[in-house]
């Protein structure tokens, strides 16, 4: 795994639209669209790893000189694509001229790799191969294997107990390691709880907050699992029992 540079982002205005701008390790200038392509994030939070450009949200993964996404269309299974669309990040085209930055004002073209199909829904249904569908596929073993899935197994943290009022909310600050590809999955496994809102914030370092709501007495269970959408492989859980009553005076 190599490790995180961070080089400064820049966000300019060509002819009315936000680009962002790069100086690349290797003296070159990148320009690319100013939101993820995924889900619209915003870029000028984000980072850089292995020379990817990496999104501050679900940490997806992004060639910045051609668009061409990398984290998940390498690890996932193909016929996963149409679920997680990472669709391509749009570029444009740069000169240097007598130390100014021309930047073109339309995007290039999708890079070569970039198939639109792969990220359409498989008529028919959910899956699309039926080895899948029935859970036998016998190549998902080595493409989807992550951190976590062999060896040692996830990190997991001891369980936290918290307490707290009936009819009160409360919040959960969840630390955000810089793994490809990687975010938080929070469920209730029981107990009068409600999740009222998740967000990523990127702060230094970022966390991920989730905003639950404890209706009534009682005891709930709150799982956190940092894991890659489509993957079954965990790399780190978090466990919260939350004891709801109102405290002895």
């Amino acid at each position: 795994m190599g490790t995180p540079q961070e080089p400064a982002l820049q966000v300019v205005s060509v002819t009315g639209t936000e680009v962002i701008l790069v100086r690349l390790a290797d003296g070159d200038v990148a320009a690319f669209a100013s939101r993820c392509p995924h889900q619209g994030t915003d870029l000028s939070g984000a980072s850089f790893f292995d020379g990817q450009l990496r999104c501050p949200y679900h940490l997806y993964l992004y060639d910045p000189r051609t668009g061409q996404n990398i984290v998940p269309c390498r690890d996932a299974r193909p016929e996963s694509l149409w679920k997680l669309k990472p669709g391509y990040l749009p570029t444009h085209r740069v000169e240097e001229r007598d130390g100014w930055i021309w930047v073109a004002p339309r995007p290039q073209p999708p890079p070569p790799g970039w198939d639109p199909e792969r990220e359409r829904r498989p008529a028919g249904g959910r899956h699309s191969d039926p080895a899948e569908a029935a859970g036998t596929n016998p190549q998902a073993g080595d493409r989807e294997r992550g951190h976590g899935e062999s060896g040692d197994g996830p990190v997991e943290h001891p369980t936290k107990t918290l307490r707290v009022k009936p009819g009160t909310s409360f919040e959960l600050r969840l630390p955000v390691a810089p793994l490809p590809g990687h975010m938080w999955r929070v469920e209730v496994e029981e107990g009068p709880l409600k999740i009222l809102e998740e967000r990523f914030e990127p702060a230094d370092p970022p966390r991920h907050r989730v905003r639950v709501n404890a209706s009534e007495p009682g005891v709930g269970v709150l799982r956190c699992a940092f894991a890659r959408p489509w993957d079954a492989a965990v790399a780190e859980i978090r466990t919260y029992v939350v004891r709801i009553d109102d405290p002895v005076t």
